[in-house]
């Protein structure tokens, strides 16, 4: 690695967290530049991204018409709070209506946050408290989230939020479930699956 890589990954090492790592052992690539399914690093090697940036990138990285869009959103509006109005939103909120027959669409800023939400609409509307969850499922890395993955890094923060357990449908098949869990059942809001 050149001196100018050692140099990023140094400072994104001493001034940045990074998720779900052990800090003094976290041993990052830089990332400089991607295109289509191709990332490069510091010392230009090229990588294939297999997980997409988290499966944020399924058209590639740098694809001219979402680059397009992007440059074009921003010399228009870069930001709006969740409580305005736009364009780009209530379009976006038809469309995924009409191909999903669902009435609303809830828009957040990431994952973790969709997954909080999603609980306590559940919550709220079914007024039961229980979340039953995928084991060895991730659904994010804040408290309501990390509490409801199934991930065994998760465990540093148990017992977490109250209400969620995460069982494996490997081994417990759902009317085995019912039957061990009869009462609690009772008291499920809510299903996350990843």
């Amino acid at each position: 690695m050149d001196a100018k890589s050692l140099k990023v990954v140094q400072e994104n090492r001493d001034y940045t967290m990074f998720s779900w790592s052990v800090q003094g052992a976290s041993n990052p690539i830089q990332m400089k530049r991607g295109q289509g399914v191709w990332f490069w690093d510091g010392d230009d090697q090229r990588w294939l991204d297999f997980s997409s940036q988290l499966i944020n990138l399924n058209v590639g990285h740098q694809h001219p018409k979402m680059l397009e869009a992007i440059k074009k959103q921003v010399d228009e509006l870069c930001f709006a709070g969740p409580g305005f109005a736009t364009e780009p939103r209530g379009a976006l909120g038809k469309k995924l209506s009409e191909v999903t027959g669902l009435a609303k669409t809830f828009f957040t800023l990431g994952g973790s946050e969709a997954n909080e939400n999603a609980i306590k609409m559940a919550r709220l509307a079914t007024g039961r408290e229980k979340i039953i969850t995928r084991y060895r499922s991730y659904h994010g890395a804040t408290m309501g989230s990390m509490t409801a993955s199934g991930d065994p890094r998760r465990w540093a923060v148990d017992p977490g939020v109250p209400g969620m357990f995460a069982c494996s449908i490997l081994i417990v098949t759902v009317a085995r479930l019912a039957r061990r869990l009869k009462r609690a059942i009772a008291n499920v809001s809510a299903t996350l699956k990843k």
